[in-house]
């Protein structure tokens, strides 16, 4: 039954002096006839799947969507991550590269004798302390930059304790070297 004949079945029922008899018996009629429920199921069955397949093509394109921003934040981080990571380790390996080449050079400066000595002649203080800090596994700590470039000559038994080393060049009156925890601190000399 159509909107319109809802409406108007409605209307007969309240005032059915408006309608005269022929239109009442038609409606009637209409109201006893058979609706056919085969139409009416394949109508209500393709509306349906129609519905469905809608939705599913909405599902499917939304995840593949999903998948596609997902793939692209992966890449995305993945590229930061190895960006961070190049950033970081490429100044370690600069300083790294700097300190083998300047140990290179002043090879000429070590020389090793055969009772276990180890000759220091005309090197960086800087660089002698590296080769020493690595050995008894310290950090050596500058308090003046100028220290650094100081032409050491001594000699070293890699035998000894670290602090018979840095009394040795505690001897020199240009320097102080003091020993805390896991590190070496270098202090221009009289500096108490």
């Amino acid at each position: 039954m159509q909107t319109t004949d809802k409406k108007m079945f409605l209307d007969m029922q309240e005032h059915p002096e408006k309608y005269s008899d022929q239109q009442i018996e038609a409606m009637l009629d209409e109201l006893d006839r058979v609706p056919d429920v085969e139409s009416a199921w394949q109508k209500f069955s393709a509306e349906q799947e129609e519905s469905t397949e809608s939705t599913q093509n909405h599902i499917h394109t939304s995840h593949r969507w999903l998948k596609v921003a997902a793939s692209f934040i992966g890449v995305l981080l993945v590229t930061g991550l190895a960006y961070a990571a190049f950033r970081i380790l490429s100044p370690a390996k600069e300083q790294q590269r700097t300190e083998v080449s300047t140990l290179n050079s002043q090879r000429s400066s070590l020389n090793y004798s055969p009772d276990g000595f180890v000759l220091f002649a005309d090197i960086r203080l800087d660089s002698m302390l590296a080769i020493v800090s690595r050995h008894y596994s310290k950090t050596v700590s500058f308090s003046n930059e100028e220290l650094k470039g100081l032409r050491i000559h001594t000699k070293w038994n890699q035998e000894d304790s670290l602090a018979a080393f840095i009394g040795n060049l505690n001897e020199l009156d240009e320097l102080q070297l003091t020993e805390l925890r896991d590190t070496i601190f270098v202090q221009k000399g009289g500096v108490q």
